[in-house]
């Protein structure tokens, strides 16, 4: 019998955890004593889960601390074991496993995995460093400028000649399969605004206009697709990213949970880092517009630092297409609509993010106040490129 996930963790012994923790601290002389496991709460998708497991080991007389992350994936309802669709459940141990994430250029990294094998019970168990931030959990606006950069650095490198990956589980199209997804909840939206969560989060809004730019989708789509291809994180927002320097001083950022990687078009990248920072409380909607500049702009400098010379409109316009509609339509209609309409989900909405479902549609109408300006942004910049 495989056994619940609790019983499998109670079952990790002294022989599952010292070569793994042999290969954290780099040596194997080593002895473990007592450890303890603690989970950690990842957000409101349940497919995965994580631990971290802490303890002492004893190596030449000394003891020495140490940490391991267990990433627990499974297959989520509903998966049809696409390898190229939007949530394919074992991209990210797959990508560890293939090394692809072992030596990634620019200023972006993946932590060390130590081991990633797949579970009996149909699962992957990925073992992998136990990653701090040397920043500390409130960024200021500024540091989203250097990440940012980093992003930009590590997207350039792959336009610049750096070869695209081209295993068959990465994402192509992954924003266009995304949004998509998102069709029956745009029609549970338009026969639901009268509902008074609905009514709190989209103030002023009319089903004319949600069904209009709704339709404009394929337009932009194509648009976006038309524009340079890079490989891509596409989940590269504050809770994703953990900042450290190197030995020579240099920035560095740390990106966990891979799961969307794929090829995309450049600026794609940059929407995360702006829009679900905002939307996971990082920053606040006050702080949107200053933080869409900085952010930009620290992207097309590490897009410069790789050599590409190209238009930053072309940026700008990647980014606000993405924006807009992966996190009204994709993100915002396609999962939060539904969960908001089924009070079995509020409990685990509350949970995430800290605050009451009331409290996440008013904070969801100063957000959207903000996505329209991007709205006029992909206009604007769709009109001068065409």
């Amino acid at each position: 019998m495989v056994g619940t996930i609790e019983e499998q963790l109670q079952a990790i012994d002294r022989a599952t955890l010292t070569p793994l923790v042999q290969r954290a601290l780099g040596r194997g002389d080593i002895e473990i004593g007592q450890w303890r496991c603690q989970p950690i709460y990842g957000g409101v998708e349940m497919a995965s889960s994580l631990y971290r497991f802490s303890g002492d080991a004893l190596a030449a007389g000394a003891m020495l601390p140490w940490t391991l992350i267990l990433k627990i994936v499974q297959a989520p309802p509903g998966e049809n074991g696409d390898p190229q669709g939007v949530k394919y459940w074992k991209r990210e141990a797959l990508a560890y496993q293939s090394g692809l994430l072992s030596h990634l250029p620019g200023g972006l990294t993946a932590p060390r995995c130590y081991e990633a094998i797949e579970h009996p019970g149909g699962a992957y168990w990925i073992w992998m460093e136990d990653i701090r931030d040397e920043v500390g959990d409130n960024w200021p606006l500024e540091h989203y400028g250097t990440v940012a950069r980093c992003l930009g650095q590590f997207n350039g490198a792959y336009l610049m000649g750096q070869p695209l990956p081209t295993h068959p589980w990465l994402t192509r199209k992954w924003l266009r399969q995304y949004i998509e997804q998102a069709t029956p909840a745009v029609v549970l939206l338009l026969n639901s605004m009268e509902h008074p969560l609905i009514r709190r989060a989209l103030p002023g809004f009319s089903t004319e206009f949600i069904q209009r730019a709704w339709d404009e989708r394929y337009v932009i789509l194509e648009a976006i697709e038309r524009l340079p291809q890079t490989f891509c994180h596409l989940d590269a927002f504050r809770r994703n990213l953990f900042s450290r320097r190197m030995a020579e001083g240099n920035a560095e950022v740390v990106a966990v949970d891979w799961s969307y990687m794929g090829i995309a078009s450049v600026g794609e990248e940059l929407a995360p880092l702006v829009g679900a920072s905002i939307g996971f409380y990082a920053v606040m909607p006050t702080d949107a517009l200053k933080l869409e500049q900085i952010a930009l702009e620290g992207y097309l400098e590490g897009l410069r630092d790789a050599g590409w010379q190209g238009d930053p409109d072309l940026i700008q316009f990647g980014y606000a297409a993405t924006m807009y509609w992966r996190y009204v339509f994709g993100a915002f209609v396609g999962e939060m609509v539904p969960w908001m309409l089924d009070e079995r989900y509020h409990a685990a909405i509350e949970r995430a993010t800290g605050h009451t479902m009331e409290e996440d549609a008013d904070y969801t109408a100063l957000l959207i106040e903000f996505y329209q300006h991007v709205y006029e942004q992909v206009h604007r910049l769709k009109a001068s490129l065409s």
